[in-house]
């Protein structure tokens, strides 16, 4: 039997995102993605936020029970999203800000920006998801509790925790705002985006995994970070496209990232694909 203390030689991650526990979710997606991760082998599990549509109580015990599924699989980090963060409690920064993810900690995971660890895995959250709070305000009316936002001491917080990790560890930061621009939507995910993916690619990491657009993307940031974009598990797709989750597979040297569309009741390998040296192996 092989020592569950040593690295495997090969990784595999499946990242989920925006099961949108509420009126917009749909079990058989949500089956689809569970069958996926119980017939197959995975190292972990990434689910980047928004588990609930209106931050409801039991939009969030139906979205407990789910994660407690696919904990049973592999190890489990979650973040949360914009849909998770109940704004109303401070308002444009007056409040008591305390609350705004009250539920989320109940629910879903009382640390909002976690480091989990599994054998040859370390992934690190941060949460983007502030309502209508400064960190993530603009003056744009558009974009109120929708936008996201990464303070320069999170991103510090992210590459300290990151440059931390076990030597050869598939290294993983999880937001759950999408961290380059959509290409149906045409619109970023978080406030000051050039600020953080600056701060991104100067980090000590393989694969930025993210939510929110409703689109599933595999991109670079900085010719050497991967980005893996999943789209929702809900009704909520955009430009009619099918639900989609992405899988993640490293080796010693590469990191690879294809989004599986559903299909037939199923999700399968789709043409979004892109693959780049692992983090130390770049020449």
């Amino acid at each position: 039997m092989a020592d569950p203390l040593v690295a495997p030689a090969s990784l595999r991650v499946l990242h989920v995102s925006d099961l949108h526990c509420g009126h917009p979710f749909v079990q058989a997606h949500v089956d689809a993605a569970l069958e996926l991760a119980r017939s197959q082998q995975w190292n972990a599990i990434v689910m980047s936020g928004d588990f609930s549509q209106r931050a409801r109580v039991h939009e969030f015990e139906h979205a407990r029970e789910l994660v407690a599924r696919f904990r049973a699989v592999a190890p489990v980090i979650t973040v949360p999203g914009n849909h998770d963060t109940a704004w109303w409690h401070a308002p444009f920064g007056f409040g008591d800000s305390t609350r705004l993810h009250e539920r989320y900690r109940t629910y879903i995971a009382n640390d909002t920006e976690p480091t989990v660890q599994a054998p040859g895995v370390t992934m690190v959250g941060l949460n983007s998801s502030w309502g209508t709070n400064p960190e993530s305000l603009t003056w744009y009316p558009r974009d109120w509790r929708v936008k996201g936002g990464l303070t320069d001491a999170q991103l510090r917080d992210a590459h300290i925790r990151l440059a931390s990790a076990p030597a050869g560890d598939l290294r993983v930061l999880v937001v759950h705002h999408n961290v380059v621009r959509g290409r149906l939507s045409n619109r970023w995910g978080l406030k000051q985006p050039q600020r953080v993916l600056e701060a991104i690619a100067a980090m000590p990491v393989d694969v930025v995994c993210t939510g929110h657009d409703h689109e599933e993307r595999v991109e670079l940031v900085g010719g050497r970070v991967l980005v893996s974009a999943a789209n929702t598990l809900s009704s909520r797709m955009r430009g009619r496209r099918p639900s989609a989750l992405n899988v993640i597979e490293a080796t010693s040297d590469t990191v690879s990232v294809q989004a599986w569309g559903y299909q037939d009741g199923a999700f399968r390998p789709g043409t979004e694909r892109r693959s780049t040296p692992r983090f130390g192996t770049q020449r």
